[in-house]
């Protein structure tokens, strides 16, 4: 039965009358978003409507909503003249005012981008293209845009108009403590005192970036007015309570500062997916939350439930439906006075990663020497349970590539981590990429264009065709970030994500143009095949002259038809992540080589600093797909390494000497951006009571070494193999892939087969 207690407030808001005074109502429900939430038996009532949504969201199957399309064409084909940030607003403020509100999926929170879950929600604005990434992870959404998918009087409309993108901006992380702690009217209130601009386009953008806060506020109350209709026809109490306190939250935030953690989470999350429904995609993340929301944090007993249905609420996320867009959550660390940072909510966020199981968003825990203990064996409890989450990350390695790349160290040390695991500064840094740089591919290419003029015939040569083109690549990818950014200013502006943009209002001009922290970045993958290649063709041919140059390209060029003798060498050669010198050392000479040039083009295009990381996600199969064969052993099409670790099948040293090889690196100096480690263990090898110790020995040795970033997955290959036969029986079995995590049912058979390989080789 219910306790006497959660009765009263229910009554009350049930029967409150017009005449009660709007003191007194606000104290009631502040009194109510501070209570645990109604109690049957011991159990909380939110946890059954937490379990439902996540039910909803589960079987749920992927379909295509056309409102946000629709309702931004509207706007476009008479307004196309106006400004673009105007047009923009225009269009944002016309999509939240129209498009369906949906509280029945996850009644806890408000918030919701497309008419139903797993809708994809499409952005005409950057064009009707599919993630060549989500056929890749999931056969059933390849091309899932095509055919009629889209309605031909769209398609023909936005044919000139897109950008042809197949994703928005994404990849940053806006200022969310000054949004609760000042609210929108605080944004607003800064836009006014610039209300004597002669300048005019900044105000046009100013005025944009009003509209567009206006329309959030609005929206929310929207959500407050179905709330409260939806409240009152509710006959199921628990949802009926839920529907009321959604609508109390949506009066007051985003609008005001947030009162309690409630109110701080509802905030978070409509501004989030407001972000997307602007125009962003992939990795918009949400920071240090355990930090923000601490001010909020009261020690009521739903806590964790209530993180528990925010995180629902955010893995609700349609932009591409089921398909992941790596939002990403960043909980610990240290502070510039070496305080932990630490709390009750750092737990709390585990304890509801536990709970739900979300593939999306992520987690990552900030790790550092006097990192909570309490915390410290929580982590290594989820990973070893399978739960591939929290990923991990060190705060001194990744604090001082900041600040090397001249960010102030105050807010070096506020760092987050915004996508699969690239690294920025809420608020403050516009992360931009303006190349993908391949090192195989850029390596095959020199070799078989020398050996169309003469060959290659020293190891020197070998090396020096490698800088060249790379560097010829560089400079024209550097260049071409001018034109995509003059393309992003002319017709992408987001006018709303940089109003929460720290300096964007100040200087009247959009987070393309006006960020303190402006910097590019690199996104590398085949880091390792590059360094196994150069350690191949050092063995082989100049060391053993096993073989000469002219041999090795007609073999790369037959795809080792005929050559298998020499692809056997090339393959049994030194190979990185074996504690091998041999190999460890033309990965130091790369990252230094690469380096150069990367700060030789940032000088000369007028860029500033590029920053390095690296970033695999899916794109070691989509780029390795592409690629021929390489000079380390590899068939063309064959998929690259999926991280910066070792290359399937060759890390004979086992982990000790995979970490000990990562940790010569330099990650200040040569990744300021970040870098992804994937590391296997078995969960059938690792040693009883003693596995949470070697674990965690493991993880503090790599990181006192100088790593930076370690994502652990400890499989069970039965387990695998038995999710493959029978995938019901296993829907919630959360996995990492390469920076980004999957219900491993849903993966694709290819992405299955490699984490079951994974799992085998780690035994």
């Amino acid at each position: 039965m219910l306790t006497a207690l959660t009765d009263i407030p229910c009554i009350a808001l049930t029967h409150i009358s017009n005449s009660f005074s709007q003191i007194a109502k606000t104290a009631l429900f502040l009194f109510l978003s501070r209570r645990c939430f109604i109690r049957r038996e011991g159990e909380t009532v939110m946890k059954r409507l937490i379990e439902q949504s996540r039910d909803t969201l589960a079987d749920a199957r992927d379909s295509v909503c056309l409102e946000r399309a629709r309702l931004v064409t509207e706007i476009y084909a008479p307004y196309e003249h106006l400004p673009n940030p105007l047009l923009r607003a225009k269009a944002f403020a016309h999509v939240l005012e129209n498009m369906t509100l949906d509280l029945r999926t996850n009644p806890i929170f408000a918030g919701n981008m497309s008419s139903k879950p797993r809708a994809w929600m499409l952005l005409p604005e950057y064009g009707f293209i599919t993630p060549t990434q989500s056929g890749i992870e999931d056969p059933g959404l390849t091309g899932f845009l095509d055919g009629d998918a889209v309605p031909a009087d769209l398609r023909a409309f936005w044919k000139t108009r897109s950008m042809n993108r197949h994703a928005g901006i994404g990849h940053l992380a806006v200022n969310l403590e000054r949004l609760l702690t000042q609210g929108l009217e605080g944004v607003l209130a800064e836009i006014e005192e610039h209300a004597d601009e002669p300048d005019q386009e900044k105000a046009d953008f100013r005025e944009a970036c009003a509209i567009s806060c206006r329309a959030l506020i609005r929206w929310a109350q929207r959500y407050a007015e179905e709330a409260g209709r939806l409240a009152r026809a509710e006959r199921d109490e628990m949802r009926r309570l839920a529907l009321l306190r959604v609508a109390s939250a949506c009066r007051h935030v985003p609008e005001k500062p947030a009162r309690n953690l409630f109110e701080a989470l509802q905030s978070i999350a409509l501004v989030q997916l407001a972000i997307h429904i602007e125009g962003h995609g992939y990795s918009v993340s949400i920071g240090g939350l355990d930090r923000i929301l601490l001010p909020y944090y009261d020690a009521v007993p739903d806590t964790v439930d209530l993180i528990s249905a925010f995180l629902l609420k955010l893995h609700e996320n349609a932009m591409w439906g089921s398909h992941s867009t790596t939002q990403c959550i960043t909980i610990g660390g240290v502070d510039r006075a070496g305080r932990d940072g630490c709390n009750p909510l750092t737990q709390a966020f585990l304890q509801a990663y536990e709970r739900v199981r979300v593939t999306d968003p992520h987690v990552f825990l900030r790790w550092h020497e006097n990192i909570d203990r309490a915390v410290k064996r929580q982590a290594v409890g989820m990973l070893l349970n399978g739960m591939s989450m929290p990923m991990l990350i060190a705060d001194e390695p990744t604090v001082a590539g900041f600040v090397r790349a001249g960010i102030r160290e105050e807010d070096a040390w506020n760092y987050c981590v915004i996508g699969c695991n690239e690294l920025g500064i809420p608020g403050k840094l516009r992360w931009h990429s303006v190349m993908g740089v391949c090192g195989v591919g850029l390596l095959n290419q020199a070799l078989l264009e020398a050996a169309s003029n003469g060959g290659l015939h020293s190891l020197g040569e070998v090396w020096d065709a490698l800088k060249q083109r790379t560097a010829a690549y560089i400079e024209n990818r550097a260049g071409a970030a001018h034109n995509m950014r003059a393309t992003l200013l002319a017709k992408g502006q987001t006018p709303f994500t940089s109003a929460l943009m720290d300096g964007c209002i100040a200087r009247g001009r959009d987070l393309h143009d006006a960020m303190e922290y402006d910097r590019a970045f690199t996104l590398e993958l085949g880091f390792t095949n590059l360094v196994n290649s150069l350690a191949a063709i050092d063995s082989v041919v100049f060391r053993d002259r096993a073989a000469d140059m002219a041999e090795l390209t007609a073999a790369l060029k037959a795809d080792f038809e005929g050559y298998e003798p020499l692809r056997v060498r090339l393959s049994n050669a030194p190979k990185w992540g074996n504690d091998d010198e041999r190999a460890d050392t033309w990965a130091a000479k790369w990252c230094a080589a690469r380096g150069e040039l990367l700060a030789r083009a940032g000088e000369r295009s007028g860029l500033g600093p590029i920053l390095s990381s690296h970033v695999t996600r899916t794109l070691h199969h989509k780029h390795g797909a592409g690629l021929g064969a390489s000079p380390d052993g590899r068939h063309a099409g064959a998929p690259l390494a999926d991280s910066i670790g070792a290359q399937r099948g060759t890390a004979f040293g086992g982990p000790t000497a995979l970490l000990n090889s990562v940790s010569k690196l330099d990650p200040p100096r040569f990744w300021p951006g970040g870098y992804n480690l994937n590391l296997a263990l078995s969960r059938t090898a690792l040693p009883g009571d003693r596995e949470a110790a070697l674990v965690q020995n493991l993880v503090e040795a790599f990181f006192a070494n100088g790593g930076q970033e370690l994502q652990i997955n400890c499989l069970d290959a039965r387990m695998l193999r038995a999710a493959k036969r029978d995938p019901h029986a296993h829907r919630d079995l959360v996995v990492r892939v390469a920076g980004f995590n999957a219900l491993f049912v849903r993966l694709s058979d290819t992405l299955q087969d490699e984490l079951i390989a994974r799992a085998e080789r780690a035994q």
